[in-house]
């Protein structure tokens, strides 16, 4: 492949082992796309503070909260009966975003995911009447300067970890449900604290930039050389005289799979599946497809099987949109997958998919004319 230093990229990898990136288990706020938003964030706080909810945990939060409090060397050691709001109103229409309240004592809660602390405390501070109270900023990193005298700040993280240390005290009498709810909010909140990449991954790949930029490019370019494969078996089949058009996915599946649509009924096709190929143990599939009209009484077809054995998931498939009539998958060798478009034309062929092809065509083709 011209552009590409052959010996240069090969010494690379010989030479150096490639970060594996784990990436971050999924949580329900991450599948509801909602993980960092601070609304959602104090609305969860706020149940699992609230001792009274179904949840059971009672007083969890909130003697964890206090422990990290009073490891700032605060003066508050106990916080009975207390209320919990959430966007509680005060002065110039400013709000905050938890508070926990009772006749002498109250904790401010300031909920901050990514954005940047420019809250006017002062207010928050002054509006919320108690004797004893104290101000607390929770935040995905350590915030150094606070410009309050009364507030703190604490992690999501810390909170958790505190959290899920004293857990073991609680969990006898809690809500099993609230549990699982409890442990995957946990995983988000060490999702959105932990990067991606730590810090020796970051570094490797901006002192190995252009050699990974080549790889990928290389890598692109071996998906190119497939799609033009997969391009040269259908010309091969029309070259043969099969009534096929070339029916390339588009969006997230142009570069995995391609259809050559019978030209006689549009609703039988061959279904080439590539896209796992430059994978390791990747296969080949090959499918016999049907769709639409053509998969109304499905009888007509009984007796047409590449091995002589019925697909019977076909004829017990209830989907009226689309069935795999015939499927196999192929373990290729490195050689195969150079010259694909050759061995996608003879596994068509020397494994009966042609045949059963053309076949089910002439059936559809009589359903046409009649």
């Amino acid at each position: 492949m011209e552009g590409f230093n052959l010996k240069e990229l090969q010494s690379f990898l010989n030479q150096n082992e490639i970060p594996k990136i784990k990436g971050k288990p999924k949580t329900f706020l991450g599948i509801a796309k909602q993980p960092h938003y601070e609304n959602v964030i104090s609305n969860i706080y706020a149940f699992y503070f609230n001792v009274n909810e179904v949840h059971r945990f009672k007083d969890l939060f909130v003697i964890s909260l206090l422990e990290l409090i009073q490891s700032d060397n605060q003066q508050m050691v106990t916080f009975l009966d207390f209320e919990v709001y959430t966007e509680y109103n005060v002065s110039d229409q400013k709000r905050i975003d938890i508070l926990l309240h009772n006749d002498e004592q109250a904790i401010i809660i300031e909920n901050k995911v990514y954005h940047h602390l420019n809250n006017d405390l002062e207010v928050y501070y002054n509006d919320v009447k108690a004797t004893n109270k104290i101000g607390v900023v929770l935040s995905l990193y350590p915030i150094s300067n606070i410009n309050h005298s009364h507030f703190i700040n604490i992690t999501h993280l810390q909170l958790q970890n505190q959290v899920m240390q004293n857990l073991g005290n609680y969990l006898l009498e809690a809500n099993d449900k609230y549990v699982v709810f409890l442990k995957d909010f946990y995983q988000n909140i060490i999702n959105l604290s932990q990067p991606l990449m730590n810090e020796n991954d970051f570094n490797f790949y901006f002192k190995n930039q252009q050699k990974i930029n080549n790889l990928i490019n290389y890598e692109a370019s071996a998906r190119q050389h497939i799609e033009n494969e997969v391009k040269k078996a259908y010309s091969l089949l029309e070259e043969q005289g099969l009534n096929i058009k070339l029916y390339e996915s588009k969006g997230d599946l142009g570069n995995k799979l391609t259809y050559y649509e019978s030209t006689v009924d549009k609703n039988l096709m061959f279904t080439i599946i590539y896209g796992d190929l430059l994978k390791v143990n990747g296969t080949l599939k090959l499918i016999i497809e049907l769709k639409g009209k053509a998969l109304n009484n499905k009888e007509r077809y009984k007796g047409i099987s590449l091995s002589g054995i019925e697909n019977t998931s076909f004829y017990n498939n209830k989907n009226k949109t689309y069935a795999h009539f015939e499927v196999k998958a192929y373990k290729l060798e490195t050689s195969e997958i150079r010259n694909l478009g050759e061995v996608i034309y003879s596994k068509l062929k020397d494994d009966g998919f042609i045949n059963v092809f053309k076949k089910l065509e002439t059936i559809l083709e009589q359903e046409l004319n009649n």
